[in-house]
């Protein structure tokens, strides 16, 4: 599992934004996010620096947890 911390997620729309960017690349992909943390959690078969690049280009800005 790949945690990360997300910022500027303020929504359910953001959410599903990460998740449906994660999953376009990996449709395997599993994301879990919290809101009020700005954590995301990701199993997938993409590297962290893939995923978190596919965040940051969804408009997040990402580190590795």
């Amino acid at each position: 599992m790949i945690k990360l911390n997300v910022q500027d997620m303020a929504c359910g729309g953001c959410i599903k934004s990460i998740k449906e960017a994660i999953m376009a690349k990996d449709t395997t992909a599993d994301v879990n996010a919290d809101l009020e943390t700005g954590a995301v959690e990701v199993t997938s078969s993409l590297s962290p620096d893939a995923i978190r690049d596919t965040i940051i280009e969804a408009g997040f800005p990402t580190q590795l947890a």
